[in-house]
């Protein structure tokens, strides 16, 4: 079958750094694989599956189902090592190096493998018919959404992924190969996010952001334009770039071997890590290999710290540290580490320049003159307003003033060596005589052009179908500006500007990766989940069980029946068996949080305890939302999602507000859990509710009558609603139990005697109408307290929700 056309790889506009990524592992297989993380629309599927054309040739055994390596004996199944060690070589032959599939929906035996119908039945043997595992030996396997992968199956790629053979023992069946691939997945984050031990799995990532050049995005849409309209056309446009690039990889991967890496920017790398307090040594060994295949690429022998720098960045960008409490290292930060690790190991480049007149060589002259320029960092807070840019202009007084202060400062750091750190507004026009400095420059806001480039554009014509080092990946650069300053002296070393800074950064991103979650093993007789037994089916079979079917038949005595001479087994329909599947069922968990304002002193200490329930949430891909009471009703805050950042993002960003309209949340909880029933039946619904039960808001339509109710604030106040607004909880409550859904009540409510106490009575009253389960942390007498309480009580109710579901689901 012809292969179908596709987009060059060449002709894909920005995105150098994903596609330098994807050539170093076409260029050396042994890094293993990448993870493309971006919005939708961004171009990631489209640029794996253009790498097909300008993959290079493998090397295989002929006729193996497997892919074997003819050059690694250590690597090999069965089959072709009893051929080794009988003959000493194969009959080899050379294939395209290939982007095998891997859809959302495929089954486990399509993955690993599975019986081969064809021995079974005609020879009556048990043999292993080859998945998808086995097709990706030595070639790329591709997940698309990997996000999204079923955990059965994600578990199968991380063994296969850990060991780089895939074991298959089951059905009476035991048989191992070799599969080592080039593991790439594209993923949405606004989706969920990946499992930490998957993550882990990926060497390099590269995450994809959005276009912000009109130029580039009209040269995307044209290019996808005339490739739609005629892509063998468009394909004969790029064809020399693409051999090119073919070329350029075959060239580099004979040269792989020929590169050296100097021990000095090897223990650079190794502090690098350790400094960083990255997880494990994977990332050393991966930083190493992408950096040598850069250099290979570049057709260069020795690596340089340019190579190091760019293989940091897509190797520790997705890394865990300590052990998952610190966020990955930005790439700023990656970059200072590195070089400051260069720097304390001594490493000294080699210096190749020509000799100047005086007989200098040309590099020391340009560190001299960097030194004399002087150094600074300056983090923009905008750009300079017309009306403030005119008065600098006209003021000849306050310019001069201005200028003096620069030059002052400038003078310190070209003397003392010293970063100076300033803030500063972008200028249209360069004041005249101001001093020169040479600047990293941060900004949150767009800019505009530097003094003096201002419209120019660079083409896209000119741009190089190919990328290359120089620029798919950037190390921070020192730039010229001309900035309105206002100074703060200090240094890199002593400081600490910047390390308070991503201390503060780290400390918002830290607390946003908890949140909680449970799991159960459901059996069921659809295609989900993994094959744990068989049952005679009750009607029509939905999922044959083969290895069941046949021991079926071949137990039946074969003389009394009628089949054909050539086959071993004659099946009928009284032998048919049906497979049994155990998948993991998730629980869609909404919180229902009070922020009235008899709330206030403990909402802070609900909100810490939320956010340290983080448990198996983020690995068992629980869904969990936010219902709010706001006002006199309540919305969702944030629907059930499986990005547990964004949840608690959400959390976070709750105030308190008004009434308590207990039966609107409770109502709103019940409708956004039935839509999560209905999407997913499997589902596990929970309802956490937290409050001190003070209903006083009723609903503005009546659920027995339907009829509209209007009540004014200041009644509201008086609590003349109350006995309407518990009524309306009560009712509620029935429809939740009715439902099927698991409540947990938190009750909050701190008083013993008096009137307030009717919110205790309100929470137990919910509790015996859903067959929930409550608990009273209101009365305990520090926060610490609260918040351990809570936790334990939730994490325990989760556990015996659990044990209830497995318990239904095996009856």
């Amino acid at each position: 079958m012809q292969p179908r056309v596709l987009f060059p790889f060449t002709a894909i506009v920005d995105l150098d750094k994903l596609k330098l990524a994807m050539i170093v592992n076409a260029v050396n297989p042994d890094i293993g694989g990448l993870l493309i993380r971006g919005p939708k629309g961004s171009g990631k599927t489209t640029a794996v599956r253009a790498l097909r054309d300008v993959l290079p040739k493998i090397r295989v055994v002929k006729d193996c189902a497997f892919n074997c390596n003819p050059a690694d004996p250590s690597n090999m199944c069965k089959r072709c090592s009893i051929t080794y060690q009988k003959r000493g070589d194969f009959e080899v032959e050379e294939r395209k190096m290939r982007v095998v599939d891997l859809p959302l929906g495929a089954t486990e035996d399509r993955v690993v493998g599975s019986i081969d119908i064809q021995k079974a039945i005609k020879h009556g043997i048990g043999a292993l018919e080859p998945g998808i595992l086995a097709e990706a030996n030595q070639n790329i396997l591709y997940v698309d959404e990997i996000n999204l992968l079923p955990d059965y199956i994600a578990d199968d790629l991380l063994d296969a992924a850990a060991t780089g053979w895939n074991v298959v023992e089951r059905e009476g069946i035991s048989v191992s190969h070799p599969s080592r691939f080039v593991f790439v997945g594209t993923m949405n984050p606004e989706e969920g996010q990946l499992r930490p031990q998957l993550l882990d799995r990926f060497p390099v990532s590269v995450t994809v952001g959005r276009i912000t050049s009109v130029e580039e995005r009209m040269e995307v849409v044209k290019r996808n334009m005339e490739f739609q309209a005629n892509p063998e056309a468009f394909t004969k446009k790029f064809r020399e770039s693409q051999g090119d690039l073919m070329g350029r990889i075959s060239d580099a991967k004979r040269n792989l071997h020929n590169v050296v890496i100097p021990d000095k920017l090897l223990e650079a790398i190794c502090a690098t890590c350790l400094n960083l307090k990255v997880d494990g040594l994977r990332p050393d060994i991966v930083i190493s290999k992408v950096a040598v295949t850069l250099s290979a690429f570049e057709g260069r022998v020795t690596v340089s710290l340019k190579d190091v720098l760019i293989a940091s960045e897509l190797a520790l960008n997705h890394r865990t540290r300590e052990g998952g409490f610190l966020e990955p290292a930005t790439p700023e930060e990656i970059s200072e580490t590195l070089l400051a690790a260069a720097k304390s190991v001594g490493y000294k480049p080699e210096e190749k320049g020509r000799r100047t007149d005086r007989g200098e060589m040309a590099g020391e002259k340009d560190k001299k003159k960097k030194k004399r320029e002087g150094r600074a960092f300056v983090f923009v807070k905008g750009n300079a307003s017309k009306k403030l840019e005119e008065l600098l202009q006209k003021n000849k007084k306050l310019s001069d003033r201005l200028k003096s202060i620069s030059q002052f400062f400038v003078k310190i750091s070209r003397i003392l060596g010293q970063v100076i750190f300033a803030f500063g507004l972008r200028m249209k026009k360069k004041l005249s005589h101001m001093p020169s400095v040479k600047a990293i420059i941060k900004s949150d806001k767009p800019l505009r052009a530097d003094p003096g480039e201002e419209g120019k554009q660079v083409s896209l014509k000119t741009m190089k179908g190919n990328p290359t080092i120089s620029y798919s990946v950037k190390a921070p650069k020192m730039k010229k500006g001309f900035f309105l300053f206002r100074f703060f002296k200090g240094s890199t070393k002593d400081s600490g500007f910047l390390s308070k800074l991503t201390l503060k950064a780290n400390r918002a991103r830290r607390v946003t990766t908890s949140f909680v979650g449970r799991r159960v093993e459901a059996t069921t007789t659809s295609s989900r989940g993994r094959a744990r037994g068989w049952r005679v089916p009750q009607g029509k079979p939905r999922d044959v069980h083969l290895p069941a079917t046949i021991r079926a038949a071949a137990a039946r005595e074969q003389q009394g029946r009628k089949g054909r001479l050539d086959t071993a087994i004659n099946i009928t329909f009284r032998d048919v068996r049906e497979k049994l599947r155990r998948h993991k069922t998730p629980m869609t968990i909404v919180f229902v949080l009070d922020l009235s304002g008899s709330m206030i002193l403990r909402i802070e200490a609900i909100k810490k305890a939320i956010l340290k329930l983080h448990g198996d949430a983020y690995r068992y891909r629980d869904r969990v939302g936010i219902v709010a009471l706001k006002d006199t009703g309540a919305v969702v805050a944030q629907h059930p999602i499986t990005n547990l950042r964004v949840v608690a993002n959400k959390l976070i960003g709750l105030k308190i507000s008004g009434y308590t309209p207990l039966a609107s949340g409770m109502l709103k909880a019940w409708e956004v859990l039935k839509e999560s029933k209905r999407r997913d039946p499997s589902t596990i619904p929970v309802m956490i509710l937290i409050s001190d039960g003070g209903a006083n808001v009723p609903l503005a339509r009546s659920l027995e009558t339907g009829e509209v109710r209007s009540f004014e604030e200041e009644r509201i106040i008086v609590r003349d609603f109350e006995g309407i607004a518990i009524h309306d909880v009560i009712s509620v409550s029935k429809m939740i139990r009715r439902e099927g859904i698991h409540t947990i009540v938190i009750n909050t409510n701190p008083h013993i005697m008096g009137r307030e106490t009717y919110g205790s009575v309100v929470t137990e009253m919910i509790t015996a109408n859903t067959n929930g389960r409550l608990h009273s942390v209101g009365r305990l007498p520090s926060e610490p307290a609260l918040v351990e309480n809570i936790i334990e009580k939730i994490a325990e109710d989760q556990r015996l929700i659990v044990l209830e579901a497995s318990s239904k689901m095996f009856d």
